[in-house]
C-alpha cells in the first residue's frame, strides 16, 4: 500500500503540472524529489512540503519496496489517507475534478 500511495500521489502532481502548462505530457521526471521540487515549483504546495513528500518517499518508499523494513497497518493506512488528501486538494483545485474518476 504504501507504493501505491506515492504512485497516486506522483501522478496526481504530473497531472497538475500538466494540466498547468509547467509539464508536457510526453516529459519524463525521473527522479521522485525532482518531481516534489516541480510541484513546489509552481504553487501547489510550498517548498517545505515538497520536501517533506521527498524524505518522506526517501525514508519510507525506498525501505518498503526494496524490503528492508516491513510498514506496519499504520503506517500504510497514514500513507493512504495522505495520499487521498493530497490527490483531493490538488484535484479540487483545478476545476475539472468532474473528470476524476475517484468521484464517485
Amino acid at each position: 500500500m504504501i507504493e501505491s500511495a506515492f504512485v497516486a500521489i506522483e501522478r496526481t502532481i504530473q497531472f497538475r503540472l500538466i494540466h498547468d502548462g509547467a509539464m508536457s505530457a510526453a516529459e519524463v521526471i525521473s527522479s521522485h524529489r525532482r518531481l516534489y521540487q516541480r510541484g513546489a515549483e509552481i504553487g501547489l504546495y510550498d517548498d517545505a512540503f515538497g520536501e517533506e513528500l521527498a524524505e518522506l518517499w526517501n525514508r519510507n518508499r525506498t525501505k518498503t519496496y526494496y524490503r528492508l523494513g516491513i510498514a506496519t497497518q499504520e503506517q500504510a493506512e497514514a500513507m493512504y489517507r495522505l495520499a487521498d488528501d493530497i490527490h483531493r486538494h490538488l484535484i479540487d483545485m483545478t476545476r475539472v475534478s468532474h473528470e476524476c474518476i475517484c468521484r464517485g
